[in-house]
């Protein structure tokens, strides 16, 4: 009866281990993934901002700068109002999509991250641990069996 109660408590034993290694483990993958989140945030707000400044580009396009540029050509090159008109407001869309294309370039740039590596590679020592004592619990288990004694225990 004893020597249920001593397995028992082997038992508690482990899942109280295996418990205290789960939540370490899911506190280091916090660990190694949050900055990349954060980064992953940034690029997503210079997405936004790529996407404001070209609706802005849109709206700014049909407006002062671009009459003022038609204007412009007009003057210049002794255009009529209408070619004038288009020459203006073509130039305007263009540099405002650069702008777009710049800050969606940067955007992107800040999307690139990697796995969670140490983590996967603490699982892995972890599950080598564990298969490991499984292993050598066997073979005491099994010792045990053949023998009738009660097997060594190592600190």
């Amino acid at each position: 009866m004893a020597d249920q109660a001593d397995i028992a408590e082997v038992i508690k034993n482990i899942q109280a281990d295996v418990t205290t290694i789960v939540k370490g483990e899911i506190e280091l993958a916090k660990a190694e993934l949050m900055p990349q989140a954060k980064a992953a945030g940034i690029g997503a707000g210079l997405f936004g901002g790529a996407a404001v400044v070209g609706l802005s580009g849109l709206s700014l396009l049909f407006l002062g700068l671009s009459f003022w540029l038609s204007y412009g050509f007009a003057v210049w090159f002794h255009l009529e109002q209408l070619p004038a008109l288009a020459w203006g407001f073509a130039v305007m869309a263009v540099l405002f999509f650069l702008v777009a294309g710049v800050l969606a370039l940067i955007g992107k740039s800040q999307l690139k991250f990697t796995g969670a590596e140490k983590t996967v590679a603490e699982a892995e020592q972890t599950v080598a641990a564990v298969k490991g004592a499984i292993e050598k619990g066997q073979q005491d288990v099994d010792a045990l069996s053949l023998t009738g004694k009660r097997p060594e225990i190592e600190a």
